[in-house]
């Protein structure tokens, strides 16, 4: 349930009133909220009264601060002292100076400000500055007279206000840190104030001291652009400066680098390698996908197999990989990255089996059959010449009769195994079987349709 606005003013026991303004103090059930208003100084030449404002805001409500001026023993609405609204975030402390123009507000006795949100409302007061009798005035225009003998007197350069350095970069990013060096001479102080393109005040204050370095930190809600302007009064004159500052956003963070996984083990399970034969493998590894494969020292690609939880995959080595050297690859992959292992093995070769069909009738026709017809590129496709036959070359050629990759089927051995080449469209390939007898060589022909995921 939401707790009712709390109103808080002069006349109440939380609010101490100082010779300068006052503190308030609200003390709500999701937290406290604490201000203070003040006269810090009057500038006659610039005809501005300077106050300082003070939230600091401990609550999860936003909060709005909106200053004004009134005559006590006027019946006169008050009169807006300051055009832009304060805000404060939740959970933060907000510090700035409000200026004045005496010219432009008028007589006043009291400047108001009313802090409100949503579950509180109450004002902070501070006294007008004091009013100049004609005696005072007589005597300001003397002190007038001689600050014009002296800067006659010790040149117009010295006594004359003028802002030599107000250093804002081009370009800042929304977020960072913003550093602006400055410097002026002459007699007087600077008043500056920071703002958005549409007005909203981003920070404001007073400077006495003659050279030094402005910090601001830019919120991210600045938009595209702010304008600095500073202003430099005396009674010699006025100077007047302005930078704009483009505002870009912040270029995003790099991205951590990914980890590779790590492979803990990895081993053949039999000390022989069979062609023909099943091959497994057994490794330990935190990658969360991967595959084996089996690769001969040209690098091409004889069988494959996933990488599986309880570390364990089994390959199917090809006959004709029989009295080759291989690699047994472990490829291991974690998102981005990966990391490989690998074993050297040979292949010994294995039993052949014949069928009685083709030992009793040498005359038998020959076949070629494909494991596949239509396959993916990357497939393997196990090509197999069924009846008695010598030794035999197996070729992959396109269309154009361009061999893509090859493969022996020797005398009394019967399959080998091509990978599909890698395409963007749909591609017609031939698998050839050249087969010797004697001195005549026959040849066999199967189309492969290759096909992208």
């Amino acid at each position: 349930m939401k707790s009712a606005i709390v109103p808080l003013s002069l006349s109440s026991r939380r609010a101490q009133t100082l010779p300068f303004g006052t503190r308030a103090r609200v003390a709500l059930a999701q937290g406290d909220v604490e201000g203070g208003l003040a006269l810090t100084g009057v500038d006659r030449r610039a005809g501005t009264a300077i106050y300082a404002l003070r939230i600091a805001n401990q609550s999860a409500a936003p909060l709005r601060a909106q200053m004004t001026c009134l005559r006590s023993r006027s019946r006169d609405l008050p009169v807006l002292a300051y055009p832009l609204d304060v805000y404060v975030a939740p959970f933060s402390i907000a510090e700035t100076l409000l200026p004045v123009r005496l010219a432009e507000v008028g007589p006043y006795d009291r400047a108001i400000v009313k802090v409100s949100g949503a579950d509180i409302a109450f004002t902070l007061e501070a006294p007008a500055p004091a009013r100049t009798s004609a005696r005072n005035r007589w005597l300001r225009i003397a002190a007038a007279g001689v600050v014009a003998i002296l800067g006659a007197a010790f040149g117009a350069a010295v006594a004359t206000p003028r802002i030599d350095l107000l250093a804002a970069p081009a370009r800042a990013f929304a977020g960072a840190p913003l550093d602006i060096p400055y410097a002026f001479a002459g007699f007087g102080s600077m008043q500056y104030t920071l703002q958005t393109k549409d007005g909203r005040q981003l920070a404001a204050g007073l400077l006495t001291d003659r050279q030094g370095t402005l910090h601001f930190v830019l919120p991210g809600n600045s938009g595209s652009q702010i304008v600095l302007a500073a202003t430099l009064a005396s009674p010699l004159g006025t100077a007047q400066a302005s930078r704009r500052v483009l505002i870009a956003q912040a270029p995003p963070a790099a991205k951590p680098a990914a980890i590779a996984p790590r492979i803990e083990s990895f081993t053949v399970a039999s000390p022989t390698v069979v062609a023909g034969a099943p091959l497994v493998v057994h490794y330990s590894t935190n990658a969360k996908s991967g595959q084996v494969w089996l690769i001969d020292e040209t690098g091409r690609l004889w069988a494959t197999a996933s990488l599986f939880a309880d570390g364990a995959s089994t390959l199917k080595v090809p006959q004709a990989a029989a009295g080759q050297k291989m690699r047994v690859v472990l490829h291991a992959r974690d998102g981005a990255a990966d990391t490989v292992s690998s074993l050297g093995v040979t292949v010994q070769p294995g039993a052949v089996v014949v069928s009685n069909a083709a030992a009793t009738s040498a005359s038998a026709p020959l076949a070629l059959v494909l494991s596949a017809s239509s396959v993916a590129p990357g497939d393997d496709v196990t090509v197999t010449l069924k009846g008695n036959h010598g030794d035999s070359r197996i070729s992959l050629t396109d269309a154009a009769g361009n061999t893509v990759e090859q493969g022996d089927v020797p005398a009394g051995q019967d399959a080998v195994t091509l990978s599909a080449p890698s395409v963007k469209t749909a591609t017609t390939y031939y698998v050839v079987a050249s087969i010797s007898s004697g001195v005549s060589e026959q040849s066999l022909v199967q189309k492969l349709v290759v096909t992208p995921r």
